[in-house]
């Protein structure tokens, strides 16, 4: 049983390596890349504990305070993601008073027992639930508010974005609170069911963390670019405070938008599936908030729609040429980076899906 554990430590640092192998890596990332790694840490220590019986009671009781950093470590990634934060502000680490305050709590119990290495059947309970009351209601109160914290944040983008949902790439985010949100279930549910039958096990929360570990790599692996180049910038820009530092007048913005509808048609950076706008900005010699501005005034629209129009443009006049093209192979070379993006961005600006239009041809 214990081996889920080693399953989930492996899993968090594979995720973590490529992560930390990005050339380009956003606040966003790091943070990723250190909750991964905590993760990998936590199921591996506990893994060791569980299958030798040694007790490093420092080691444990530090690790035992890790849950109580599950939930800012979501809002810090989200906060990130979304553009809310290109670095953290001392009041920002507040969020780690609740694992600064169990700490201290252990090292007042443990005292300087808390540095021994020992192999004892009075081992310490390295349960998540081996914890003083008063901890173990904060946390399991703590992860919800988090939660919740987080879906706030969302729904705030997509007013800013003036759209119901966000785009289909950040769906990861929602998956990142839909993942945490099913360990505090088995959490709240270990800990109501154990306390009914006897002593609870942290088994199930384990298993429940494996499964969201792997389900993030899956995620990030196939339906996003997380864990490869370049990350997500689209709405990162498109949420920052509009067009600040751009100063572009009426005129400028006319000019470079005229040079970026020429650069557009003349080389079709869009059928480059990992186009960012840091990347088509550096491209024009513009700074990524002229940019937005500029796709923004000149074409009434997001950097997202305005690639992806051109995107769908080429997809109908391929498929005008040859409706038998197959579907996938055409989705790649026009820019998609998956199928079913390819089907709603086609069916946004054409009223059909591929296939029917396709059939029509």
């Amino acid at each position: 049983m214990t081996y889920i554990l080693l399953l989930a430590a492996l899993q968090a640092f594979f995720l973590a390596s490529l992560l930390a192998a990005k050339k380009r890596k956003s606040t966003a990332d790091h943070v990723l890349m250190i909750w991964l790694a905590g993760i990998g840490i936590h199921t591996a220590i506990y893994f060791l504990h569980f299958q030798t019986g040694g007790v490093a009671p420092l080691v444990l009781n530090l690790n035992a305070g890790f849950p109580f950093l599950q939930g800012p470590f979501l809002l810090a990634y989200v906060a990130a993601l979304i553009g809310m934060r290109d670095r953290f502000r001392g009041a920002d680490y507040l969020h780690l008073l609740p694992f600064v305050a169990f700490i201290a709590y252990l090292s007042l119990v443990f005292g300087a027992g808390s540095f021994r290495f020992a192999q004892s059947e009075q081992a310490m309970n390295v349960s998540i639930f081996a914890l003083a009351p008063f901890f173990t209601v904060l946390l399991l109160l703590s992860v919800p508010v988090y939660i919740a914290w987080s879906l706030v944040l969302m729904r705030n983008a997509s007013r800013v974005l003036g759209a119901p949902d966000l785009p289909s790439g950040f769906l990861w985010i929602r998956a990142c609170i839909f993942g945490l949100g099913l360990v505090w279930l088995a959490a709240m549910a270990t800990f109501v069911f154990g306390n009914a039958g006897g002593s609870p096990h942290p088994h199930t929360v384990f298993w429940a963390l494996t499964l969201f570990v792997y389900g993030l790599g899956y995620l990030g692996l196939t339906r996003t670019s997380i864990f490869r180049e370049p990350q997500l910038e689209t709405l990162k820009q498109s949420l920052q405070p509009k067009y600040r530092k751009s100063g572009l007048g009426p005129d400028e913005v006319a000019a470079l938008h005229r040079e970026l509808i020429l650069f557009m048609d003349e080389k079709r950076p869009y059928l480059d599936g990992e186009l960012s706008l840091q990347a088509l900005a550096d491209a024009l010699g513009f700074s990524a908030n002229q940019l937005s501005q500029v796709i923004n005034e000149g074409e009434q629209c997001s950097f997202r729609d305005f690639v992806n129009a051109r995107r769908v443009r080429e997809a109908c006049r391929r498929l005008d040429a040859d409706p038998s093209t197959p579907l996938l192979e055409l989705a790649m070379d026009c820019g998609f980076n998956s199928k079913s993006s390819f089907n709603r961005a086609f069916r946004k600006f054409t009223g059909k899906t591929p296939s029917a239009y396709a059939k029509s041809s």
